[in-house]
């Protein structure tokens, strides 16, 4: 017999998870990939425990020098928030690009990470930010950083009765951030190809890049070398920017038959995101 509970604290989460000798455990935030995959085909013997009443793992609020937000937070509300957009734009744009309306409205930030899918649009996003995951167990919690939990497409590093509280992204004046993905059509679609970046700005000069692309094998691999080059002078850094990334693409991705396009793909990213970076920038100094 299946059974299914609601805790309300991380505290009778745990208790429920380490207390059950049920054969299979599931741990469930909003269900968008979980349903699909496993409907119809628990065990007799499953507990299924549903994460949306737990408070804890909700929230989103500046905590000293950090934006909290809970792993429960759906995409609809990560994108309209206020300091989200503010402290972490790459987010909000990765939020907002996630699926139709309805996804959006149950999907979360915590679920999006742990199913460690290379289309994944957030991951990138929080790995740009310097985002760092709050891990809940028995013993306490421990911290992860977002390439530190993502050991391999749909694998993550999760330990036996963890569960992701939330993350916490540092405050840092004088940065913007970006976000775009390229998927199959414009609307609803999973991403083919994803790219986000941070970058501290003055004057249009990029300082403490930080660089990460999506769907290449992994939700969020890190590029150095696009790094560097947007940090390059303005006048050869669009350039340097899209040979980075073409050579990127080829040393991640050597041999397979997409490497044409995402070589090409990747590049129109790259000047996408340069773009926006900019503006932002922009849009900074003019607030000040």
């Amino acid at each position: 017999m299946s059974w299914l509970l609601r805790p309300v604290t991380i505290k009778e989460l745990l208790l429920a998870y380490n207390g059950s000798c049920a054969a299979e455990k599931h741990l469930v935030a909003g269900g968008t990939d979980w349903v699909i995959k496993y409907r119809g085909k628990l065990s007799d013997d499953s507990l299924v425990l549903d994460l949306s009443m737990v408070e804890d793992m909700r929230g989103i609020k500046i905590c000293g020098c950090g934006l909290f937000i809970g792993a429960m937070e759906t995409m609809s509300s990560v994108n309209k928030d206020k300091s989200v957009k503010t402290y972490a734009s790459a987010l909000a744009d990765a939020a907002s690009a996630m699926g139709s309306l309805q996804i959006r409205n149950r999907a979360t930030l915590g679920g999006n990470l742990a199913n460690a899918s290379p289309a994944a649009d957030t991951p990138s996003a929080l790995a740009a930010l310097d985002a760092s995951v709050i891990i809940a167990s028995a013993s306490g919690e421990r911290i992860s950083s977002i390439e530190g939990l993502i050991i391999a497409p749909e694998v993550n590093a999760l330990g036996e009765g963890e569960v992701i509280r939330g993350f916490s992204i540092p405050l840092r004046e004088g940065y913007v951030s970006a976000f775009r993905k390229i998927g199959s059509r414009s609307e609803v679609s999973i991403a083919r190809l994803s790219m986000a970046a941070s970058a501290h700005c003055m004057e249009g000069i990029f300082y403490d890049s930080r660089v990460y692309v999506g769907t290449l094998g992994s939700p969020a691999k890190r590029c150095t070398d696009a790094e560097k080059a947007l940090e390059t002078d303005p006048a050869m850094r669009l350039q340097a920017l899209k040979c980075a990334l073409a050579d990127f693409a080829e040393k991640t991705i050597p041999g397979r038959s997409t490497l044409p396009y995402k070589k090409s793909a990747v590049q129109a990213l790259g000047e996408d995101i340069l773009a926006m970076l900019l503006q932002r920038c922009g849009e900074r100094s003019a607030a000040v």
